[in-house]
């Protein structure tokens, strides 16, 4: 079992708190009472009982704690497994997969729906940059939790953002060998690289070119003062290589943060099973 914060691997019980531990071994001894009782007959097992035993000098339990709903409910991705964390991003309980990316592909779905039925494509660029830069700073804070670095590198980090695309894919590559651009070609790097800069004349020029994002993004279709009209073709494109950077990203962290492969496998495995079944017909 795995902790959706922190990713800490344990097992089952080291996740109780304290009252609920002690309610745990409560309910045990009254079994094991009941099992040597020399007395025949039906015995049960009252809750409000057991936590009276327990409720002089020791925590009470929550029994409200673990049915208690939280932010995020979703299911991982790779295990299939359901998952309830506070806030949006955390690992799978059961096989420690991190839901970045799985949240990542949940927002490009959602702003290829805008770019399809809507003509505000400056702002579905500004969106798609957006999702993609918390998503990153969400994994390079999980890295730094998880992976020791040096303080420079750790302030480096801790302060990232990714309008400078290049620079920033070329950090993650130094520090932690995370190749974020990995099997893009060139013409996409240097388009996703001009996009990354034009979310920051979106959102602070008002659309509007200047020499700053000229110099930066090496676009040459625009001058300075001049507006800048964005297109669908563009739009969705950035929206594919997005997803792209999320998934190597996600590759990558995962390899420094291996995830429990037993959980995948059966995911994997009942999937086959129901492709198969519904392959060969009623």
């Amino acid at each position: 079992m795995r902790c959706a914060y922190c990713g800490a691997k344990g097992f089952a019980h080291e996740f109780l708190t304290d009252g609920q531990r002690s309610f745990v071994q409560a309910c045990c001894e009254w079994i094991q009472d009941a099992i040597g009782s020399e007395v025949d007959g039906k015995k049960t097992l009252k809750l409000d009982e057991v936590a009276d035993r327990i409720a002089h000098g020791a925590e009470q339990p929550s029994f409200y704690y673990v049915e208690e709903s939280q932010q995020n409910k979703f299911e991982c991705a790779a295990c299939g497994t359901w998952n309830d964390v506070l806030g949006r991003f955390g690992y799978c309980s059961s096989c420690g997969t991190w839901n970045g990316h799985q949240e990542l592909e949940a927002d490009v779905a959602r702003i290829r729906d805008q770019i399809n039925t809507t003509s505000a494509w400056e702002r579905s660029i500004q969106e798609l940059v957006g999702a993609f830069d918390s998503v990153a700073r969400q994994y390079a804070k999980q890295l730094l939790d998880c992976v020791p670095v040096s303080a420079r590198r750790r302030k480096l980090l801790e302060r990232v953002l990714f309008h400078d695309l290049n620079a920033r894919a070329g950090e993650l590559k130094t520090i932690f060998d995370i190749d974020v651009l990995k099997d893009l070609g060139a013409p996409d790097v240097t388009f996703a690289a001009m996009m990354f800069e034009r979310r920051h004349v979106y959102e602070h020029n008002g659309g509007e070119a200047d020499e700053r994002y000229i110099q930066a993004s090496g676009d040459s279709s625009v001058r300075p003062k001049q507006a800048i009209i964005e297109t669908r073709e563009n739009a969705h494109r950035l929206a594919g290589i997005v997803t792209k950077l999320g998934r190597n990203l996600h590759s990558g962290f995962h390899e420094l943060l291996p995830v429990e492969e037993g959980p995948v496998k059966l995911e994997q495995e009942r999937k086959a099973r129901m492709k198969a079944r519904m392959a060969s017909g009623p």
